[in-house]
């Protein structure tokens, strides 16, 4: 049990001591590829006021409204924050006639002001709310309609100081519309997902102004691999490989079936699959976007069944994951500035690396169900160094000019690349100074209970 407890102190010393450093570098502009994103279905998420519910009320039928508004979503940033998310997506809260949108809030969710509430507090805790806007209406967009678009697109970042903007399908409209609409926002974000992906085109929107496109092949490759145990990750290995820059990685999403049907349908624990698939999604190129729910493995298949109600009354084991996988993308910058390397890929087990200036960690993942031992040589990571696993402690160096990586079935770790020799003093200070400081206080309160 003490020697548990000491690996976490440990790991956590590290990132602690981690974060420091990173944090004294933080003068560079903020970009996308830095944040983790997390999507709220308002309606489906939190009832925070039942007077706005209104008749249409009735959270068994999934066309209908079930409660879920804006103070429900204040009441539970902390739990958002909890996670390690820096931005959260607003689902569509707009009243929507043709192609008039983003003018009149749905009062199902709120008031205006209960929005400037939510982006205030929001902000408190360093967090970005983006607003999402529906284009999937089937008719045209004329230039009246784009002009009433930038209009309103510009307002609601003046009126209620939003970060920006999530796009549904922004290629119903030409890519050019998007750079006189992109003028309106200043230093906000434009993020959207692509009702017809392919590369180029996602390029080419990504020229016209977007920030990041979200990245359908992705989601669809890796949701296949890591559905089940003993997959192939080499799909989704190769899309990683050959995407374009800048995209936003998905498991899914409003438009899919939920990851959580495909690995009940493989007879597997969700919970298992999602810390395997989030291990890998959180530290590749790309910023990691995750659906409402995910982190409690919420079940749904075709939209809308996908959006059911959520439920907070769950176990925090994959919430508590996902909470120090942030910490680890957040204050390593290989993992959001580095480049990606591919170390090794077979049978279900892969091993990359990410490096960005003088820095470099490893990945390394298991979706098999078998113990797996892969030797790479040092030329390939460094040489006479030593491995420092950030999730589960654990350490090992190289030998005969190799690193062997023995990593047990289902189990993702990343590595920082650190000295062989030499002192260590955070973990001089966990294995040696935290353990004497505590035995010497069990000692003192076994006198204490003695004296009484």
């Amino acid at each position: 049990m003490y020697k548990n407890v000491i690996k976490l102190l440990a790991i956590s010393f590290l990132l602690f001591n981690s974060s420091i450093h990173v944090n004294a570098e933080g003068t560079l502009e903020e970009a996308w590829q830095n944040e983790l994103v997390y999507f709220i279905e308002v309606d489906r998420f939190n009832n925070g006021d039942p007077q706005n519910d209104g008749a249409e009320f009735n959270p068994e039928d999934p066309l209908a409204y079930h409660g879920g508004d804006f103070e429900g979503i204040v009441r539970k940033l902390e739990y958002i924050k909890k996670m390690g998310f820096s931005t959260i997506v607003l689902s569509s809260i707009f009243l929507q006639e043709g192609n008039n949108i983003a003018q009149n809030i749905d009062e199902h969710y709120g008031t205006k002001e209960e929005l400037q509430n939510l982006v205030s507090q929001s902000h408190k805790l360093d967090i970005n709310v983006l607003l999402e806007l529906d284009l999937n209406t089937g008719s045209p967009f004329t230039a009246e309609d784009q002009a009433q678009l930038i209009d309103s697109g510009a307002s609601w970042i003046t009126d209620v100081d939003i970060d920006g903007y999530f796009i549904n399908y922004p290629d119903v409209i030409s890519a050019d519309f998007w750079k006189d609409f992109n003028e309106g926002l200043v230093d906000n974000y434009l993020v959207g997902t692509l009702q017809e992906y392919d590369d180029s085109k996602a390029t080419r929107y990504i020229e016209a102004g977007f920030d990041s496109i979200l990245n359908a092949p992705f989601q669809e490759a890796a949701s296949l691999a890591f559905a089940n145990v003993d997959n192939n990750i080499e799909p989704a290995s190769s899309v990683v490989e050959e995407a374009p820059e800048n995209l936003t990685n998905f498991l899914d999403s409003h438009n899919t079936v939920r990851f959580t049907r495909y690995s009940i349908e493989n007879n597997q624990h969700p919970g298992n699959r999602f810390k395997i698939a989030y291990s890998y999604m959180y530290t590749l190129p790309g910023t990691p976007f995750v659906y409402y729910g995910s982190e409690i493995a919420v079940d749904g298949g075709e939209p809308p069944l996908n959006r059911p109600l959520m439920n907070f009354q769950s176990d925090e084991e994959l919430i508590d994951y996902m909470g120090k996988l942030a910490k680890v993308r957040n204050n390593f910058p290989p993992l959001t500035k580095g480049d990606y390397q591919l170390l090794y890929e077979k049978d279900g087990m892969i091993i990359f690396k990410r490096s960005y200036q003088e820095d470099s960690v490893i990945v390394a993942i298991n979706n098999s169900s078998k113990t797996q031992k892969v030797i790479i040589p040092a030329n390939e990571i460094a040489e006479d160094k030593k491995l420092q696993g950030l999730l589960t402690g654990d350490v090992f160096q190289e030998e005969n000019g190799n690193y062997e990586f023995i990593i047990d079935r289902e189990l993702a770790e990343v590595y920082e690349i650190q000295e062989k020799t030499g002192l260590n003093i955070p973990f001089i200070s966990v294995f040696l100074i935290v353990p004497t400081l505590f035995i010497g206080f069990l000692i003192l309160a076994k006198r204490r209970g003695q004296k009484k």
